[in-house]
């Protein structure tokens, strides 16, 4: 678990463009003295830029320079993205930069923590810190200092939170995080207090599918449990019920660890929503099975085809557009 990598700063507008530009064009030059100036930014900007490319899932170490070794390498999904949305305007990358984030725990603990086990919809930043230390008590092992778990906490509500009402005219304005333009977060500039907002959300049906992959090995790590353990009774025999990262009850997506209901900070009522929506465009189709709503994709597809698909369908309709 890793706290702090940061240096307190979100992610700024440009930041990934600039890193990733570096990572796929001279990768070395991350592990350089002087990356600061190539990048453009203070010494700690630049630190924090090489955070995010690794907590994001950009980029990754270059293993062939060493343990100790700052340079990095772009992705599958950085190389994706840099071909595909280089200057990152498309609301579908940030989409997957955020499913990307609250999936890996070793680079963003707080990111996985506050959207599969914080449940709170409405709290004071202290009581979010509390409650993370808290966590981490009940786990076992070294918990971080109070000052670094505050200082966790206060970089992700920066990255997400939209402050009402909205100061007019404040320079600072330019330094929000482009995560907040996913209207996950809303800040109370009056009370101090945070509401995440679990409504529905405009979240492109090849973003579904990419959260619903990336989270594939976590179901089917607990279904080769259900199975160990003897499967289940159906109709008075006991069977294995075959898995197929397509087919999940609504149950499932809303509350499972790492299931787009988590990830996108969706109630049970506006996930079914949404799913609805998939399913009136035909992407998706609803079926009733024991008294429950299971969700069947049409064809199981790895993570990296999902974040594809999004961008040819993009082209597709810009091309229409035009």
């Amino acid at each position: 678990m890793r706290f702090g990598g940061h240096q307190t700063f979100a992610i700024r507008g440009g930041w990934l463009y600039k890193g990733l530009r570096l990572v796929v064009e001279d990768p070395q030059r991350m592990d350089a003295p002087d990356v600061a100036d190539w990048l453009g930014v203070g010494r700690n900007m630049a630190k924090s830029i090489h955070h995010w490319l690794l907590a994001t899932g950009l980029a990754e170490k270059e293993l062939s320079g060493g343990r100790r070794t700052k340079a990095l390498r772009p992705t599958d999904f950085g190389k994706m993205v840099w071909e595909r949305d280089r200057y990152f305007l498309l609301p579908g990358t940030w989409w997957a930069v955020h499913v990307q984030l609250v999936n890996r725990p070793a680079f963003a603990f707080t990111w996985n923590w506050f959207f599969n086990v914080f449940s709170s919809a409405r709290f004071e930043r202290p009581v979010c810190v509390e409650a993370l230390r808290r966590h981490l008590a009940s786990a076992g092992g070294r918990t971080p200092s109070p000052r670094t778990l505050d200082r966790d906490v206060a970089c992700l509500l920066r990255s997400y939170s939209v402050s009402v009402p909205r100061p007019e005219g404040d320079p600072e304005d330019v330094m929000e995080c482009p995560l907040s333009e996913l209207g996950i977060l809303l800040h109370s500039r009056q009370t101090g207090f945070y509401h995440v907002d679990r409504g529905l959300k405009p979240i492109p049906f090849e973003l579904f599918g990419y959260a619903l992959a990336v989270a594939r090995k976590r179901f089917l790590g607990r279904e080769a449990s259900g199975r160990q353990a003897g499967g289940r009774r159906v109709g008075g025999r006991r069977t294995d019920r075959p898995s197929a990262a397509r087919d999940r009850s609504l149950t499932e997506l809303a509350h499972e660890i790492g299931a787009p209901g988590r990830v996108f900070a969706l109630t049970a009522e506006a996930l079914y929503e949404l799913v609805a929506s998939y399913e009136a465009g035909g992407l998706v189709r609803l079926d009733g099975q024991a008294g429950e709503r299971i969700v069947r994709i049409r064809k199981s597809v790895p993570a990296p085809e999902w974040i594809k698909r999004y961008y040819d369908s993009t082209d597709q309709a810009g091309e229409e557009a035009a």
